[in-house]
């Protein structure tokens, strides 16, 4: 495979960019993503055949596969178990690590808490890991990464420079984020603030991430346990003050009721009312170009020495670029692996499971067919953007 010099070192051709699986997500499409992964890794070196809007084009097995952000649903698991993560990603991968790539991990909103194994790497002097065959790196939110003026080159393949965000970037609501920064900046180490975070955590003791609303054993034994808290505390203490000898065992019981409630009420309610919060986020499925117009701060754009920026983080796979001839930068979504509702469908046109395919000729968004058989059907064209390669 041809080596493409950047200015982050080498990375490998062709590059797979694949974002948003949400693995241990209640609605991830894992099942059709390990699928896809056997498939890149049947690929041969010379290509595979697939019909582009009547046009055939070669796809090769890659040399390096970007997982660009929210790979891991770390924030709103299923029946908020992380467990669920764990379970998804082992067989995951198991296949990733059998292809003869190396892997780009840029960190997302939802898998933000994968930064602390790359602290764990610097406490250990390891910049980066083996991946079986090739090498696995971290990059928190971007890559390549920012400097310290929040300036970045991109990664030249072939004629153009490549960004690649996972796309949060375009939210509005991040002061934690920006605390985080200017604290990281001033103590001159990487620092997060997110107390949320914290909440999901606690969630996911042992004990407490199994009570939920589903009537289970844990949560019987805790509902009676809360009951019978409820009346010793009522009868015991109506008519009589607080004893000095029963004060801290009455705190301790009371401040175990505190830690198991409180923290599955808030990861409850942040992922219910968050989402509803008008103006704070992209809601999910927007059209690239009303993200662009909306949320693009030009100013900042500026500092990003790049053609091309992808990114992900909306689950909707797409393109937009304001003037072509004026060598405007090319935006392109890479859309997600998850189950779309009804209104990203039917209203905004959303499709899942789909990537790009990046080489030194050719730029393709694609989608993967889990239902079809025909190997040369697998892959559906999206969008060829050859044209745009030779502006």
């Amino acid at each position: 495979m041809r080596n493409t010099k950047g200015n982050s070192g080498e990375i490998r051709e062709p590059v797979i960019v694949v974002s948003d699986v949400h693995l241990g997500g209640k609605n991830s499409h894992c099942e059709d993503f390990r699928d896809f992964l056997k498939w890149l890794n049947t690929l041969s070196d010379n290509g595979t055949s697939v019909d582009c809007n009547g046009i055939n084009i070669d796809i090769k097995k890659p040399g390096t596969i970007v997982l660009l952000g929210d790979i891991l649903e770390l924030w709103d698991p299923e029946e908020d178990d992380r467990n669920y993560v764990i379970s998804d990603l082992l067989t995951t991968i198991s296949i990733l690590n059998s292809i003869d790539c190396d892997i780009i991990y840029v960190i997302g909103n939802h898998d933000e808490d994968l930064l602390a194994f790359k602290k764990a790497w610097r406490k250990k002097g390891v910049e980066h890991s083996n991946n079986g065959k090739g090498t696995f790196k971290m990059y928190y939110r971007s890559y390549p990464k920012t400097n310290k003026r929040t300036e970045m080159e991109g990664i030249t393949i072939g004629e153009k420079k490549y960004a690649f965000l996972h796309g949060h970037q375009f939210d509005r609501f991040q002061v934690f984020y920006k605390l985080s920064r200017f604290l990281s900046k001033t103590l001159n180490k990487q620092v997060r603030i997110d107390p949320i975070d914290w909440f999901q955590d606690l969630a996911n003791v042992s004990f407490t991430k199994n009570i939920g609303l589903k009537l289970n054993g844990p949560t019987l034994i805790f509902c009676i346990l809360l009951v019978l808290y409820g009346l010793v505390t009522y009868y015991w203490f109506q008519d009589r003050p607080i004893e000095r000898n029963l004060d801290i065992l009455w705190i301790v019981i009371s401040s175990f009721f505190v830690l198991t409630i409180l923290p599955k009420v808030v990861t409850f309610l942040n992922t219910e009312i968050w989402r509803r919060i008008p103006g704070t986020i992209v809601k999910k499925c927007k059209p690239i170009e009303e993200v662009i117009k909306k949320r693009y701060n030009a100013k900042k754009g500026g500092k990003i020495d790049a053609n091309i920026i992808v990114f992900g983080h909306t689950h909707n796979a797409g393109y937009y670029q304001k003037e072509p001839k004026k060598d405007e930068k090319m935006f392109i979504n890479t859309g997600c692996w998850v189950k779309l509702s009804k209104n990203c469908i039917e209203k905004e046109n959303a499709i899942p499971n789909t990537f790009l395919y990046i080489d030194t000729e050719s730029l393709y968004l694609l989608k993967w067919n889990k239902e079809v058989k025909e190997e040369e059907k697998k892959i559906t064209c999206v969008k060829d953007f050859r044209e745009v390669l030779s502006q």
